[in-house]
């Protein structure tokens, strides 16, 4: 199981509620709140609190294999900790993100890095959507 190498390479020992958490963060293709790893959770009667979960968090974060995210005046949501590339679209209306690849884009931002002769460390980028709509309502008040 995944989840168990990653605790044992953080030198965490491995317990059914880091297990269990990891997992969820590792399945997950969003980023999640406490309060929904608790709901997931529930579902497979795991018979963790709240508390355990926060508590493991915590701990995780600490061992850097998650990172917690504050968007906008969302909850703290967090995700597995990504090696060099994470992109994002978060729904400002809903406060519902999403993780997506494009390797077109990881590779026109590693030329670009490269051209000016730096060394990438990591990509992180959050693109802030609503509905076009009302967007376009918004602009046509502030004419």
């Amino acid at each position: 199981m995944q989840s168990q190498e990653l605790l044992k390479q953080a030198h965490l020992k491995v317990s059914l509620a880091r297990t269990s958490i990891l997992q969820q963060l590792l399945d997950a293709t969003t980023a999640c709140s406490a309060e929904q790893l608790y709901l997931q959770l529930q579902q497979q009667h795991s018979g963790l609190s709240l508390a355990t979960i926060y508590r493991v968090l915590t701990e995780l974060e600490q061992a850097k294999l998650i990172e917690r995210q504050y968007h906008q005046r969302a909850k703290a949501s967090f995700v597995m900790r990504q090696q060099q590339t994470q992109f994002q679209i978060l729904d400002v209306q809903t406060g519902q993100i999403k993780a997506f690849e494009h390797d077109n884009l990881s590779k026109y931002l590693e030329q670009l890095v490269d051209a000016m002769q730096q060394q990438l460390v990591k990509i992180e980028l959050t693109l802030n959507v609503q509905p076009k709509s009302e967007y376009q309502s918004h602009l046509a008040r502030g004419k």
